[in-house]
């Protein structure tokens, strides 16, 4: 049995006529024919009571009918999943990120991408510290990154769209002793205490800072803590510093604390979109897509940094 001869069982007994169901379903009548001879084979009933003048459907027919109109309305659903899941507007999306640089065009993102394909089920997925979102999409958790990447970082395996640019920035009590002094005399730090966001010291991001405390000849103590509000409580206290892009420190203002922005190509930060260069689940290059027209008209505008972004005191 055939979907197609069940479509011209239906078309037939709606008709009730095979020279107009024929014309109907753009067929011959010998064709059509055939075709519901071996729908009634296959069932082992006739289905059809016919003469010269008259077409009938048999009690069997009538039976069937409703039933086989569910099973053509499943095909075709079946079928419309089937290229919408293989085209991508159907189907799963999972995103990672920081929740410290993307506030200012990710809902926008989010909710223009959940218009767009209502069908897609987006899953947004926090990460606080670095490595562990990097390794959320080497496994394949992750499909899609918000993340940082500095002009050093190398990402294997990986592709990437540029978002916009941040740069790393000093962060300092306002009351140190060194708050004064240490713009343009960044190795008065030496020895200082770093702090960081991380747990267990394998981060890209942590090595990016040290790379940058070196070649400013400084070798700093590091202090691992558990996330960023201790940090920057711990810096307000008067101990220590930190290193961090300008975006994150847009979230932070604090009149304890003094941002000092770091010169030099190797203190600037981009927010990307990262994901698997092997990754050929369809609803990503949809969500791709999303992304790089939003990025195309906020360049348009001519914006230097992320959509309303408001400048971060120093």
């Amino acid at each position: 049995m055939e979907i197609r001869q069940l479509k011209y069982f239906i078309f037939l007994a709606e008709k009730l006529n095979f020279t107009l169901a024929a014309k109907g379903l753009y067929v011959t009548q010998p064709c059509l024919s055939h075709q519901i001879a071996e729908l009634e084979k296959f069932l082992g009933v006739k289905l059809f009571l016919r003469d010269k003048h008259s077409v009938l459907l048999t009690a069997a027919g009538e039976a069937i009918l409703k039933e086989a109109k569910t099973i053509v309305a499943k095909a075709e659903s079946m079928i419309q999943i089937a290229r919408q899941a293989e085209t991508g507007t159907i189907g799963n999306l999972n995103l990672g990120f920081l929740g410290s640089v993307e506030r200012q065009f990710l809902p926008q993102l989010i909710s223009r991408f959940r218009q767009g394909y209502p069908m897609i089920e987006l899953t947004l997925k926090q990460h606080i510290h670095l490595n562990y979102l990097d390794q959320t999409l080497y496994n394949g958790e992750t499909d899609i990154a918000i993340t940082l990447k500095s002009k050093q970082d190398i990402l294997p395996l990986l592709n990437y769209r540029r978002i916009y640019e941040t740069r790393d920035a000093l962060v300092l009590a306002a009351n140190h002793p060194l708050a004064e002094k240490v713009e343009g005399q960044f190795s008065l730090l030496n020895r200082e205490m770093l702090f960081y966001v991380d747990r267990n010291g394998s981060s890209r991001g942590l090595d990016t800072i040290l790379r940058l405390c070196t070649e400013r000849g400084v070798s700093p103590k590091v202090q691992l803590v558990p996330d960023m509000q201790t940090v920057l409580t711990l810096i307000e206290s008067g101990g220590g510093f930190s290193i961090l892009p300008r975006a994150v420190l847009e979230n932070y203002s604090s009149p304890l604390l003094r941002y000092i922005d770091i010169e030099g190509i190797d203190a600037i930060v981009e927010i990307v979109a990262a994901w698997r260069s092997d990754n050929h689940n369809p609803s990503l290059s949809l969500f791709i897509d999303e992304l790089e027209l939003q990025v195309a008209q906020a360049d348009s505008k001519a914006y230097k940094g992320p959509v309303f972004m408001s400048p971060c005191p120093k």
